[in-house]
């Protein structure tokens, strides 16, 4: 083994309905994690990333007065 193993990288973690039914069955096996880990009550990969998606594309509170607020108060520079 030429390659140190603190300097690899981590595998890609798929995080399935079997993964957590797996959790939920041996708990014990599980014990470092935090309870909500232990519980199962977990997102799985294309869950986590369907809700990411949906959140990232929501436009921010006040972002539509502050980009006119930055029109009236932020005049262009002369070219």
């Amino acid at each position: 083994m030429n390659k140190n193993i603190l300097e690899e990288d981590y595998p890609n973690l798929v995080i399935t309905e079997d993964t957590i039914e797996d959790i939920k069955n041996h708990h014990e096996f599980y014990i470092n994690v935090p309870v909500k880990v232990q519980m199962g009550k977990i997102y799985t990969n294309e869950e986590f990333q369907k809700r990411s998606d949906e959140i990232l594309s929501k436009e921010l509170p006040g972002s539509e007065k502050n980009h006119v607020l930055k029109r009236v108060f932020m005049p262009r520079k002369n070219k």
